[in-house]
């Protein structure tokens, strides 16, 4: 499924024939998606509508974001009007539980990853079988070990992938794993599970 995922993603996640080039998070977010026509998506930090407009060009798509504040989310739908934009905290959804198939975050660097609360937000939303993408933006593990033994500063104010991949499984993701998707661009990757398959099997 992610290898087709792969195949058809790949002149889609340069921006190729729509005009508009996604940043390297936006593209590695759009690389991994599982998309497909009718789904529902979220972009949990929705600094500009890039994702959803290259998303939504290629597939018939309801598509969501949050802003950080009234004007941006004006902004934003003014520029996306088939977009579905508000100003809202990741910690407190504005949409109704089980309606998304995919959603978006791009982790801020600093930010607390071991705080669980807009991932359980995000488990809340999805759709059973649905996906959570989190982009890490910064350095591989490996350059980073290597930076702290040559004692450069700033290596440590950086999500780990270890600790993103724990908050997701205590929330309640399943199926986690991470990759590195773009050049300095991490991708962590977890599903929710679809409880009721699991009783049928039973």
């Amino acid at each position: 499924m992610l290898e087709k995922a792969q195949e058809r993603s790949w002149l889609r996640t340069l921006g190729i024939g729509y005009g508009l080039k996604l940043y390297g998070a936006q593209k590695a977010l759009s690389q991994w998606a599982i998309v497909d026509d009718y789904n529902a998506i979220l972009d949990l930090h929705c600094r500009d509508t890039r994702l959803l407009h290259v998303l939504s060009q290629q597939f018939s798509l309801r598509a969501c974001g949050i802003a950080e504040d009234v004007e941006t989310a004006r902004c934003l739908q003014e520029n996306e009007p088939g977009a579905e934009i508000f100003c809202a905290r990741k910690e407190d959804i504005p949409w109704r539980d089980g309606c998304f198939d995919v959603v978006f975050y791009q982790m801020k660097k600093g930010e607390a990853e071991h705080d669980p609360a807009f991932l359980r937000e995000a488990l809340r939303v999805l759709k059973p079988n649905g996906q959570m993408l989190v982009a890490l933006q910064g350095a591989p593990e490996i350059l980073c070990k290597a930076g702290e033994l040559m004692g450069i500063a700033g290596m440590e104010d950086r999500v780990k992938p270890k600790h993103l991949l724990a908050a997701m499984e205590a929330a309640g993701f399943e199926d986690l794993s991470f990759r590195i998707a773009q050049p300095f661009v991490g991708i962590a990757m977890g599903w929710k599970r679809d409880m009721t398959e699991e009783y049928d099997g039973n």
